[in-house]
């Protein structure tokens, strides 16, 4: 069982169960309220911490939960956005794609960002993918793990909650253009879907009260403004549905009423649990617990944020080293402890056989045949001095980058894929460089020919700097300097 837990300014909300594939199968849902002044959009307010872990503490020991947590907030301090490209295999060749194509501008506010993704679709006819990339202040998230820690419960991971819920909800919609509402206390978020797939979301403070005329007229005003953008977008079908989630049935129903008379070409739902959504009991309440719900299903493929925690923290890194080289040290403390027994053991046999020894080795042939095997054995150490610099002589050869025509055949062939040309300016020998010009009428095509190179085993490094705008013949060209992998390098690959 998986166990998701997530923080509003009001309430905890603890879901126990697990996904199978697309299916999520809920056993228990725990809500509880959050301790007063402990914290406000996310953040923890001073002092706030002890208080949530032992709140904790004793939800976890009065309803017996198990098992490490994934944490779902939602918070300013926690920025979350889609972004498409190139379909790259390898974990650490897309993180490293992400970190060049991101824009510091966006994240300038936090001191230590700690930045994560996770992979949410795959377009293999376009050859692209979808990720959700994450970043938050270091110092934020640490401070989760503390409160967590306290309370004696270890975090598998941390997420934003809004950008797991388009997911989940996506399911709900069945391929209609609609827009999605939910409430979380005094917090709305509208989640605008085109034919059933994500395409806006945004969050606003609500300041009427549920149940009221003005709630109604503020939820009407929500809808137009997503309208309205909807239209300056010109989507290719018109907003039919309106869905809300963390309202009562007697709150859906005023709406629907309202948005009858204001709205007539829109129809309204509550939240309906999906058939691959399994609840023990409760299946009323998705509608309520729709984000730690979505955190059953946290990606599996990608490089989470408190992954990058634990990856730049010094103390973790001092501990990795301290433990590597503690196990050289009891290591070898076995082989003595192993030796000494053995000792022990043999030294019974020795002083019997020493005297045997000692008599063999004192005869005249024994000691004529001990001379020549020294001989052959000093002849022997020579030769094999002697082969040895040869052998590493040849591996050195055989290892050297070989910059052949089927190095310029792969990058041409990586170019012409995507429309690029290719201008072959130097190769240093000494280092294995390949410096190269990548032209082409759209950046867009240069990025996915650099993203191919960077998944090419031929290469230990691909960088590339410097668009420039060549107003001769209307193309973009960056210069791509792609260094060559040894050869016994390639071979083992």
């Amino acid at each position: 069982m998986s166990v998701s837990v997530f923080f509003s300014n009001k309430n905890i909300q603890i879901v126990v169960g697990k996904s199978k594939g697309r299916s999520i199968y809920i056993d228990r849902l725990i809500e509880a309220p959050m301790p007063e002044n402990s914290i406000l959009n996310g953040v923890i307010i001073e002092g706030g911490g002890e208080a949530i872990s032992a709140k904790l503490k004793e939800l976890w020991s009065v309803n017996k939960i198990k098992g490490n947590v994934d944490l779902i907030i939602n918070s300013p301090q926690f920025v979350s956005n889609r972004t498409t490209m190139p379909i790259i295999t390898k974990p650490g060749k897309v993180s490293e794609y992400l970190d060049k194509q991101a824009k510091t501008d966006e994240f300038g506010r936090f001191e230590s960002p700690l930045n994560g993704w996770y992979l949410i679709g795959t377009d293999i006819k376009e050859k692209t993918q979808s990720v959700i990339t994450e970043v938050a202040e270091r110092t934020f998230i640490e401070t989760y793990i503390k409160i967590f820690s306290d309370a004696g419960i270890t975090l598998n991971s941390v997420h934003d909650g809004v950008s797991l819920a388009t997911e989940l909800l996506a399911t709900c919609i069945k391929g209609t253009t609609a827009i999605y509402m939910i409430r979380d206390a005094q917090m709305l978020v509208t989640i605008l879907y085109e034919n059933g797939k994500y395409y806006y979301n945004s969050t606003k403070r609500l300041f009427q009260q549920p149940g009221t005329q003005e709630f109604a007229a503020e939820i009407r005003s929500n809808i137009s403004g997503i309208k309205q953008f909807a239209s300056s977008k010109h989507l290719s079908n018109p907003i039919t549905d309106v869905f809300f989630a963390g309202m009562t049935p007697d709150d859906v129903g005023m709406l629907q009423g309202y948005l009858a008379d204001t709205d007539p070409d829109i129809t309204v739902h509550g939240t309906v649990a999906p058939s691959h959504i399994h609840f023990k009991k409760w299946s009323d309440r998705l509608s309520s617990f729709i984000y730690p719900i979505s955190g059953l299903m946290v990606p599996k493929t990608g490089f989470p944020v408190l992954k990058a925690v634990k990856k730049n923290d010094e103390s973790y890194t001092k501990k990795l080293e301290l433990a590597k080289k503690s196990v050289p040290v009891a290591i070898l403390f076995g082989v003595l402890l192993l030796v000494t027994i053995f000792m022990l053991v043999v030294r019974l046999n020795t002083a019997r056989r020493l005297r045997e020894l000692e008599d063999y080795n004192s005869r005249p042939d024994v000691i004529q045949a001990s001379m020549e095997y020294d001989a052959y054995i000093y002849s022997s150490s020579e030769d094999g001095e002697k082969q040895g610099g040869t052998d590493l002589l040849r591996d050195y050869i055989e290892s050297y980058p070989v910059p052949d025509s089927s190095i310029n055949d792969k990058i041409l062939k990586a170019a012409s894929a995507h429309g690029v040309t290719i201008e072959f300016n130097s190769y240093n020998a000494s280092s294995g460089v390949f410096s190269t010009t990548a032209s082409s009428p759209v950046v867009e095509n240069i990025n996915m020919f650099i993203a191919d190179l960077l998944d090419m085993d031929i290469f230990e490094d691909v960088d590339y700097t410097g668009y420039s705008w060549n107003e001769s013949d209307g193309t973009w060209s960056i210069k791509v300097i792609c260094t060559l992998s040894g050869q016994s390098e390639k071979e083992g690959e």
